[in-house]
């Protein structure tokens, strides 16, 4: 379904932090829905928060603080983790001018967390309308959010199956900077892009033939990390972020009859993160798009302090070298100032994949 939600709230952009944020919901109210992917500097939001609180945070905080939300007439923060929380407590104290709203969402899938979170999500589109004259979600806007969404995930799971292909041509960097365009895009412009991309995509451009990489991570904001790997030779097969694969993974049920359930269901029963139950199931998860793709290895990033990705990480290393698997964690502070020693061990990684593979 291409039809374009009508725009009843003059234009204006809700930011939302998290993946697990419904996008439709806001689009389906009239309101324009953007991903904030903060630029300032973590630590210029020191001073009121913790120096070791998740890097992405205080760089959210910093940015709203210092461009009073970028032009964003409000903000959705998820349950997503403490410091997340933290977040929103103090966003309410020092971010007046950007309203906040918070959504809980569930760490598990079963039957009543998925109740519980459509409860959660009508809570929310009424708190939207509440919020902002002339806005209304409707089960028949909603369902036409949902249909532009889904074209999107369609349009994207394309993507990522042509990244994988070795006979494909399309660079990771490509890949992560449409992940950029749709963070922060209507979903009815970026499903025109999307075509675009993949219209022109060529089929048939040899690859570099080096080691073969899934990129798994919470944020990857920023070129950094996937230019390394390439200029080093390797190639990102698979890049599984939070604004990448897991995002778009799975569509919503556009024929059921009640479209907010269908939507609790869908964004509780996407590819999770390591903040939902299941870890094993992420780890199968991976271990099929190393197949999927024929990758030689998993480099797992996330940012500092991030203590769910940092608590999953040995059993995750565990699991990948006993399948088989070649592992590298690499941390960064959000900023990636550390390029020069990642650098370093990358360069060792895709040696010592080589290496075994030419064994």
């Amino acid at each position: 379904m291409n039809t374009v939600v009508r725009n009843r709230t003059g234009g204006r952009t809700v930011s939302y932090t998290c993946s697990y944020v419904p996008e439709e919901i806001i689009l389906a109210a009239g309101l324009v829905p953007r991903r904030v992917i903060p630029e300032a500097r973590p630590s210029e939001a020191d001073a009121y928060m913790h120096p070791n609180t998740c890097y992405y945070v205080k760089s959210l905080l910093a940015s709203g603080l210092a461009e009073a939300g970028a032009g964003a007439a409000g903000i959705v923060f998820a349950n997503s983790c403490d410091a997340m929380r933290r977040l929103n407590d103090v966003w309410r104290e020092y971010g007046e001018a950007v309203p906040a709203f918070f959504l809980d969402v569930p760490k598990k899938r079963d039957r009543a967390s998925i109740e519980f979170f459509a409860s959660e999500l009508r809570r929310f589109a009424k708190r939207l309308e509440e919020a902002f004259p002339g806005a209304r979600v409707t089960d028949q806007s909603l369902v036409e959010a949902i249909g532009q969404c889904n074209r999107v995930r369609r349009l994207m799971d394309r993507v990522f199956r042509l990244l994988g292909d070795a006979e494909s041509g399309i660079s990771g960097l490509s890949v992560l900077e449409l992940c950029l365009e749709g963070a922060r895009s209507h979903p009815a412009a970026f499903g025109g892009s999307l075509e675009n991309f993949l219209s022109n995509s060529k089929r048939g451009k040899a690859s570099n033939g080096g080691p073969r990489i899934v990129l798994t991570a919470n944020v990857i904001h920023r070129p950094d990390l996937i230019v390394l790997i390439e200029d080093l030779g390797g190639r990102v097969v698979a890049l599984d972020s939070c604004i990448g694969a897991r995002h778009y993974e799975r569509l919503v049920n556009a024929d059921s009859k009640d479209p907010m359930l269908a939507l609790a269901e869908r964004t509780l029963g996407k590819a999770s993160c390591a903040r939902m139950e299941g870890m094993e199931e992420r780890f199968q998860r991976l271990k099929r798009l190393a197949s999927d793709t024929g990758a030689n290895g998993i480099i797992y990033s996330t940012l500092k302090f991030c203590d769910m990705y940092l608590y999953e990480e040995p059993l995750m290393r565990m699991n990948c070298e006993d399948a088989g698997l070649s592992f590298l964690f690499l941390e960064n502070d959000y900023e990636w100032t550390g390029l020069e020693q990642m650098k370093t061990r990358v360069e060792a990684f895709l040696a010592m994949i080589g290496e075994r593979g030419a064994i």
